[in-house]
């Protein structure tokens, strides 16, 4: 009675990880299924991540409102002396740059074409951090799911291989003899 007691409390029960509860985790709230498998040091990897790509976001996004603006209130005339002097002033501070004189008309084809080409720019790399982030949050989930998968992984160093004879019946009076090879690893 006594030897049966002690067999069940030396038994240590294995926490099994289960890859589709860390998934769900991870896409539920990013690193979440990071924390479950417990892997805490890819936390600041994740949130360093996001961080960097909302603060590229916020500053892609405020350089395309800047120069959308800009270039809708420049495309709204065709030469400098049709602006309102409020526009000028606008676009002259935004500018910033005093060889730049928006009465001459190739100076002022050339502002128009470098607002329009900015706002592009910018709405272009703003529209790729979305990207970024969509990619990141996948990439977490999958990483969530592949340390649960390999939790359970057996990475000893017992790799041993045995050779033992295997015997073979197909139904027929003789017996064949094969071999059986296994590899532990």
């Amino acid at each position: 009675m006594q030897k049966d007691s002690l067999n069940i409390s030396t038994i240590v029960e294995k926490k099994v990880h289960s890859p589709k509860k860390a998934s769900i985790y991870a896409a539920l709230f990013p690193g979440l299924g990071q924390v479950y498998n417990g892997k805490y040091w890819k936390l600041p990897i994740i949130y360093g991540g996001y961080t960097g790509l909302i603060y590229a976001f916020g500053w892609n996004n405020n350089n395309y409102k800047d120069y959308f603006e800009a270039y809708r209130t420049i495309s709204q005339y065709n030469s400098a002396a049709e602006m309102t002097e409020a526009d000028r002033e606008y676009l002259d501070e935004l500018i910033k740059n005093p060889s730049i004189d928006l009465d001459n008309p190739t100076h002022f084809s050339y502002v128009e074409t470098q607002l329009q080409s900015g706002k592009d720019f910018y709405r272009r790399n703003r529209d790729l951090t979305v990207i970024g982030m969509v990619a990141l949050h996948i990439l977490s989930i999958v990483d969530a799911s592949v340390d649960a998968n390999l939790m359970d992984f057996d990475i000893s160093n017992d790799l041993s291989m045995r050779i033992e004879p295997m015997p073979f019946d197909f139904g027929i009076s003789s017996n064949v003899i094969g071999i059986n090879i296994a590899v532990n690893f």
